[in-house]
């Protein structure tokens, strides 16, 4: 039942958008054994009347044996606990599980915080209900300055108060240590 009241959001969402959508990105979209296509969808789930983020993507793809939409052209924008804007999320595609609301960004991902900071991955995991962000994958962390460093992969919260980083190389000048 939730996933319905979701597409039914998503949908609600479409028709309201009045018609002038660009066509959705990506070849042959026609040709996928979806259930339903969707262009120029926006979400935006809240907790206790807060917005816990804001998608804007080009194409969804709907499968009704599935609790996942399939996403293209992924605009996302995280909203901390209270409401604030804790970063902004591009990649070229991603899922959004509808029961967990939990989405995973793929391919060319990058995270921006308020403060200039930019995380560039291939594969970016967000889930609202933990407050939770993560990449298991090799991740560049670039400083407003412009200094650069790698780490095999990082997790933080959706505020990004608390931000580690597995085995980070490079310019980490600055960082606390903590044991």
């Amino acid at each position: 039942m939730k996933r319905r009241a979701l597409f039914l959001i998503l949908a609600a969402g479409f028709a309201a958008c009045g018609g002038n959508l660009a066509e959705p990105t990506g070849e042959g979209y026609r040709d996928l054994a979806a259930d339903e296509i969707i262009t120029g969808v926006r979400y935006s789930p809240t907790e206790d009347g807060v917005r816990k983020a804001l998608g804007v993507f080009d194409t969804v793809y709907v499968f009704r044996d599935s609790s996942t939409f399939h996403l293209r052209g992924v605009k996302l924008e995280i909203f901390g606990v209270e409401g604030r804007r804790a970063a902004n999320v591009t990649s070229t595609s991603g899922r959004l599980n509808t029961a967990t609301e939990a989405m995973t960004a793929i391919g060319s991902v990058v995270l921006i915080t308020p403060a200039g900071v930019r995380i560039e991955t291939e594969e970016l995991h967000y889930d609202p209900n933990t407050h939770r962000i993560w990449s298991d994958v090799t991740t560049r962390r670039i400083m407003p300055d412009g200094k650069e460093a790698i780490a095999d992969s990082f997790t933080a919260d959706d505020q990004f108060t608390k931000v580690d980083f597995t085995r980070l190389r490079g310019d980490v000048t600055g960082l606390e240590m903590r044991f």
